[in-house]
């Protein structure tokens, strides 16, 4: 398992943590026997799983735009598919953008390179 692989899968389930805790504020504000001791907990809860999911996506952005070494055509292309489906992941995975993902994913990982070099 590669570090990309282990920060992924962070990523993703932080963001799998922060939608619980949001569907459970929202219940528990829809609630009318939810009292406001109840509802700042949640709060307290959302924000923290906030954080660690905002963490989690830096470490994957910041392990991603890191160029490979060496620069071949294999490491580039797994990049790029890496960086297309954060992307297409951070549009909240919206149908029908898959050309557009890897379009600005081989930008973003050849300028990242063209920089590093």
């Amino acid at each position: 398992m590669t570090v990309d692989d282990v920060l992924s899968r962070a990523y993703r389930a932080t963001f799998q943590e922060y939608a619980i805790r949001l569907d459970a504020l929202q219940r528990l504000m829809s609630s009318a026997a939810s009292d406001r001791d109840q509802i700042e907990a949640a709060l307290l809860e959302v924000e923290k799983a906030r954080v660690a999911h905002n963490c989690a996506r830096d470490r994957l952005a910041t392990e991603l735009m890191r160029p490979s070494l060496p620069p071949a055509a294999k490491v580039d292309e797994h990049h790029i598919r890496t960086t297309a489906r954060l992307l297409w992941e951070l549009a909240g995975r919206p149908d029908g953008t898959a050309e557009c993902d890897w379009s600005r994913a081989e930008k973003l990982v050849h300028a990242a390179a063209a920089s590093a070099g």
